[in-house]
């Protein structure tokens, strides 16, 4: 994997204010340890469950610049706090990501925490309902960016061990593939648009910082 240009995290001040959000009352755990750098790099950011069951282990094996966090917060400096919440793409799944992000926006997640996005992957195939439609949309305004993953029936059959990985400016996959070969085409997708998100939010930083 290629080196990205991208610095250590600076939070930028992309929160409501506190004051105007109602806190969740139940709370997410906090790691007080660094994630697990398993590739040749730190990584860039950290999957975080709303609840159990949301997916992080296979999206931060799909993605590998990211890093499993399970449902807690990383609260340590010597890895990355930028957060990409993921969740079920369901009423429960979308209620859980919903106390997340206002937990976030009411300050109470560790210091240096910031949420880059939330990632919805489904329940089961087919349509979605539009209940939960409709909520996707309200949660929406609670993020920056919302990507969804779609349903994919290898998975059932794939140990995460034989998941193939994303890295950064790998070109698109084939239309068709197995996923031990290539990641799907919305996986890539969604983790190029992080990429550039992260890379274009450092490059704003720089050009602030030059006198």
């Amino acid at each position: 994997m290629n080196a990205l240009p991208i610095r250590a995290h600076r939070p930028r001040p992309q929160r409501l204010d506190p004051d105007t959000v109602a806190a969740p009352e139940l709370r997410a755990p906090v790691r007080t340890s660094p994630l697990l750098v398993c590739g040749p790099h730190p990584p860039l950011f950290a999957v975080l469950g709303a609840h159990g069951g949301a997916a992080t282990s296979t999206l931060a094996r799909w993605w590998a610049p990211a890093a499993d966090t399970g449902q807690a917060w990383p609260s340590s400096p010597r890895t990355t706090q930028r957060v990409l919440v993921a969740a079920r793409l369901c009423m429960p799944g979308l209620t859980a990501a919903a106390d997340r992000l206002r937990e976030w926006h009411a300050g109470l997640a560790p210091e240096g925490v910031s949420v880059i996005g939330l990632v919805l992957t489904p329940i089961r195939p087919g349509r979605v309902p539009a209940p939960v439609r409709r909520y996707r949309t309200v949660l929406a305004e609670l993020v920056e960016q919302v990507y969804d993953i779609g349903w994919h029936d290898e998975l059932v059959a794939r140990e995460l061990a034989e998941l193939a990985e994303y890295a950064p400016f790998d070109p698109p996959p084939p239309r068709r593939t197995h996923l031990e070969r290539a990641v799907p085409a919305d996986v890539h997708r969604v983790g190029a648009d992080i990429i550039g998100r992260l890379a274009a939010a450092a490059q704003r930083i720089d050009t602030q910082d030059q006198p």
